[in-house]
């Protein structure tokens, strides 16, 4: 079989001519940023292909979709893959333009608009949190009036958390408008808004072959959430036990979630889960937020490896061609969890190379010292982040409260001088 693959990310993660076997032309358009930068690990980490194409600006190029029909001409691939959040709709409208199978933009859509998802799940009677679409300043009032403050408003086809906002009162209205004037033109903008529910969050992982649900796992990232690493605040996840009563129904709720939309037969899929506390607004219960056809983000490939003993991304590409996929146990084989630290505004004076807490099966720094830090923009970013094992969740979540204890005190991050003015004008005011 003849493969085009769409990457963007790093090629050491994801072996595509390794795991698709021999026997199969894969031909190869990464983003340059994928690549190593020793030249004997891009050597080894572009071997098995039997044609590659390196672009620098992958994600606004539109040169990519060009190059890739021009390929097609001499190759006449049978499957492409693209894998990334952000490729979908591109690699959906180069299979029609290729008339090659796999998912399609229509369905495509229904993961990545928000609205057209909650839509169609609104249908199948799963329970959702009030929402609409926002296109123009008078879609928000509307809902405002009828669902009240606090309000989640985000890109109907956002990832990562990039632009998501809480407005908490009325008083962050104005100031949200100057921030999107495209609320006021003719086209408008592409919003989505939704009632803001006080939660702990659930994300559901998990791999479609043939499909077929193959793999759907709960985790719990308690009552920190994406938005948290966007201002400065450490998150974690840690692995749902099977006995626990919520993890079967977080599990049957995201199956009835992916019957309802026209899915792909064969992904990776990532889901979330809110499950509302007692006297916040929404009530108590589970309500889904959305669903995306690709791998979490954030070190949860890494978690579900330490709990399952495989990769869900390596699992995927061996089934699309049979080639010696992992066998998948029933339950995690050991609970596991992650903890990401965000960086925020300041220097980095401080940052330790090692863990020393009991429990932590890796740490890693992705940030030296003297490095000049700014506030996340994205849900993935970080300067540290640490998996922990254990035999019990409960353990596992006290060995990721230790690892926040320790790394908070043994990093320090140094207001810039910019800061440090403000500061002092504000106290002498």
């Amino acid at each position: 079989m003849r493969f085009l693959v769409l990457n963007r990310t790093p090629l050491t993660q994801r072996r595509y001519a390794e795991f698709l076997g021999e026997g199969h032309d894969v031909v190869l358009i990464t983003d340059a940023a994928a690549l190593p930068a020793d030249p004997d690990e891009r050597t080894a980490v572009l071997a098995g292909y039997a044609h590659v194409e390196i672009l620098e600006d992958f994600h606004f190029n539109p040169a990519v979709e060009l190059l890739a029909l021009q390929l097609h001409e001499k190759w006449a691939f049978e499957r492409l893959l693209a894998p990334s959040e952000f490729d979908l709709l591109r690699g959906a409208r180069l299979r029609a333009a290729m008339n090659v199978p796999g998912h399609t933009a229509a369905g495509v859509s229904a993961f990545r608009d928000k609205y057209a998802m909650k839509s169609i799940l609104r249908e199948a009677g799963v329970p959702l949190l009030p929402f609409a679409a926002v296109t123009h300043t008078t879609d928000l009032v509307d809902f405002v009036a009828e669902h009240g403050y606090p309000v989640v408003v985000k890109p109907r086809r956002g990832g990562g958390s990039m632009g998501i906002e809480v407005l908490d009162t009325p008083d962050d209205l104005p100031a949200f408008l100057d921030r999107h004037p495209e609320l006021g033109t003719d086209d408008g903008a592409h919003l989505l808004a939704e009632t803001y529910l006080e939660h702990e969050l659930f994300h559901v992982d998990g791999v479609l072959v043939d499909g077929e649900v193959r793999l759907v796992w709960p985790s719990t990232q308690g009552d920190t959430t994406c938005l948290d690493i966007r201002r400065g605040t450490s998150i974690r996840s840690a692995l749902m036990e099977a006995h626990d009563p919520l993890t079967e129904e977080l599990r049957t709720m995201t199956v009835k979630a992916l019957d309802a939309l026209p899915g792909p037969q064969d992904c990776v899929f990532h889901a979330e889960v809110f499950r509302g506390r007692d006297g916040g607004t929404g009530g108590p219960g589970l309500f889904f937020n959305e669903i995306a056809a690709r791998m979490g983000g954030g070190m949860i490939e890494d978690m579900l490896e330490l709990g399952f003993g495989f990769r869900l991304p390596e699992l995927h590409l061996r089934s699309l061609t049979g080639n010696n996929p992992p066998s998948i146990p029933a339950r995690p084989l050991r609970m596991a969890g992650l903890t990401l630290f965000p960086p925020r505004s300041g220097t980095l004076v401080e940052i330790p190379d090692e863990c020393p807490v009991a429990g932590v099966s890796s740490y890693r720094r992705h940030a030296r010292p003297g490095a000049e830090l700014s506030a996340a923009q994205l849900s993935t970013e970080m300067i540290a982040s640490a998996l922990v094992t254990g035999e019990t969740r409960r353990e596992v979540e006290d060995a990721i409260a230790r690892v926040h204890d320790w790394f908070h005190e043994a990093t320090v991050i140094a207001d810039t001088a910019a800061d440090t003015a403000a500061d002092t004008a504000a106290d002498t005011a």
